[in-house]
């Protein structure tokens, strides 16, 4: 009997410590929630505001020269009150597994970081961590850090030179726009960041901006069966040609890269061996690359070198000219489709000439048929037109250079892009004939270079022929006037030619006022040399001579090409 009262006695105690349990455990329970409720989350992003977008490249990538100060806000969003209890540390990191952490780790205690960046050019990684002091609990935002050692990731131009002694091919970078400002020049940017040289024979590089908000830009390099794309503030080494496209080209023979800019996006193309793709890009894709260049566009076309648009009346829309058939094509990237119409029906892509037949007479007429570029029987090749004329007027021209087989005849053809795709094909006027007589050398000129500060349609353009440079006055029909505007020691290699256009969305007061000129004077003992010359800027005369320029820079191995490079967010 007092063995059943004992164990009574002991069974009514567990009961109350397991019934003690379960309140303790249920109370921690609901402890424990109502403190993941309470939890305060943070979000951490860049504050741009007054942001320096030389240097904010985008929120999350910086790029700032070596010694100079760097300043960054992060903004807080809180899922729980309004309180602002943090403590903040600024770290730079190692931007990849294999390279050591920098002997600068922590750079910053503050809410805002405010140092002097002394880290030798490289990427690095650099973290803010924000820890909540009222829950413990820490968050952390990420930056691509660039940090380089020169200006020459800023504007400037970019002259291509071959080095052939040296291995391969370099870039150099003179930081100038207009000349009105003598610049330095930085030679072999490209090896000094890729430790290695570009192929030999490199022939074109390129700037391809994308539409100025999204605050990027590549620069590309042509090269025997082959080209590369590179980061436009460092030049070092993005994505080589074949990996441009999902499936590589089964012939390598790059003639274009040119991008147009309008509407917030940006389409990227390229001309490759005669055929066209493009690329898309806008604020979405240019954050998760690899952003693919389509198929090539096949047909019976061969097209022309040239890609005929204007990123300022941007309808992605591009004019391009059939070098086989000797007529005009339209491309819209916006529905990836030939346009307007009939897009591989040979000389019937725009609606019939309506024209009068007299218009389109070689000797007495100025009109011209979008399907059908031949006089007196023969058949005009595009041998140059301006890849984006920037507007001068409230309509955008575009001037192109035709030249027959024969190389006996040219003609510059001028027409007025409409608001619309829809071009009517009725030109009547626009066709110049340039003849021998009025504009000496013309049928032989190697280069071109049209002035887009004057009023169009008309104004001036310039050609190469020896060691010549031509200015030419354009009128009516045959009546165009060329004179010598420069003329250099005999022997001079004329390399390159081309009028400023600086693609800034506000346009500097020089804009298509300068002629900047790249030449080979190793045959009078002058060596390799760019030149910049102002223009009239009512007459569009080259003023000044080569023995007094605007500006001057030397000491170039050979020139091959030369191009602006903009600075970004501009």
């Amino acid at each position: 009997m007092l063995y059943i009262k004992q164990m009574k006695k002991i069974s009514t105690i567990l009961s109350a410590l397991v019934l003690a349990a379960i309140v303790l455990v249920s109370c921690h329970k609901d402890n424990l929630k109502a403190t993941l409720l309470n939890l305060n989350t943070l979000k951490v992003t860049t504050d741009l505001t007054n942001a320096d977008p030389t240097v904010f490249i985008t929120a999350d990538s910086i790029v700032i020269k070596q010694n100079d100060s760097l300043k960054v806000r992060v903004k807080i969003a809180q899922s729980v009150g309004s309180a602002s209890n943090f403590s903040y540390v600024w770290m730079i990191t190692q931007s990849a597994a294999a390279n050591a952490n920098p002997a600068q780790y922590i750079v910053g205690t503050s809410a805002q970081l405010a140092t002097k960046v002394i880290l030798p050019p490289n990427l690095y990684r650099l973290a803010v961590k924000v820890t909540d002091n009222s829950t413990g609990v820490s968050y952390f935002k990420f930056f691509q850090l660039n940090v380089f050692s020169s200006a020459w990731g800023n504007e400037g131009w970019l002259v291509l030179q071959d080095q052939p002694s040296k291995g391969g091919d370099d870039i150099g970078v003179i930081t100038t726009n207009d000349g009105s400002v003598h610049g330095q020049v930085y030679n072999n940017v490209y090896s000094l960041m890729n430790v290695h040289k570009l192929p030999l024979g490199s022939y074109k590089i390129n700037v391809i901006d994308y539409a100025t908000s999204l605050r990027t830009q590549k620069v590309s390099v042509f090269y025997p069966n082959g080209g590369i794309q590179l980061r436009s503030y460092d030049f070092a080494d993005s994505v080589a040609y074949q990996n441009w496209s999902i499936q590589p080209p089964t012939t390598t023979n790059l003639q274009v890269n040119w991008a147009e800019s309008g509407y917030g996006i940006g389409v990227e193309y390229v001309i490759n061996n005669n055929q066209i793709s493009f690329r898309a890009v806008n604020a979405t894709s240019i954050k998760t690359p690899p952003v693919n260049f389509g198929a090539p566009f096949l047909g019976s076309f061969t097209l022309a070198p040239f890609i005929i648009a204007s990123g300022s009346l941007s309808d992605n829309y591009a004019m391009l000219y059939d070098k086989a058939n000797y007529c005009f094509l339209g491309i819209n990237a916006s529905t990836s489709v030939f346009a307007p119409a009939n897009a591989d029906v040979p000389n019937k892509h725009f609606a019939t000439y309506t024209g009068s037949a007299a218009t389109l007479d070689p000797n007495t007429g100025s009109g011209f048929d979008l399907n059908n570029m031949t006089y007196n029987g023969q058949g005009y090749n595009l041998i140059y037109a301006e890849n984006a004329q920037p507007l001068n007027t409230s309509s955008c021209y575009w001037n192109t250079f035709f030249r027959n087989n024969a190389n006996t005849s040219t003609y510059l053809v001028q027409f007025a892009k409409p608001n619309t795709n829809a071009f009517s094909n009725n030109f009547t006027t626009g066709r110049y004939s340039l003849t021998n007589a009025n504009c000496p050398g013309i049928n032989l000129a190697t280069k071109f270079a049209c002035n887009t500060s004057l009023p169009m349609p008309n104004g001036v353009f310039y050609y190469v022929n020896g060691s010549n440079i031509y200015t030419c006055k354009v009128k009516a029909l045959a009546t165009s006037t060329a004179s010598v505007g420069l003329s250099f020691a005999a022997g001079t290699i004329i390399k390159v030619m081309k009028v400023y256009n600086s693609g800034y969305t506000t346009l500097p007061t020089t804009e298509g006022k300068v002629l900047v000129v790249a030449t080979d004077e190793t045959a009078s003992g002058k060596g390799n040399n760019v030149y910049f010359f102002n223009l009239n800027p009512t007459t569009g005369d080259i003023l000044g001579t080569p023995s007094a320029p605007a500006d001057f820079y030397t000491g170039f191995d050979t020139i091959n090409d030369i191009a602006f490079k903009k600075a970004l967010g501009k």
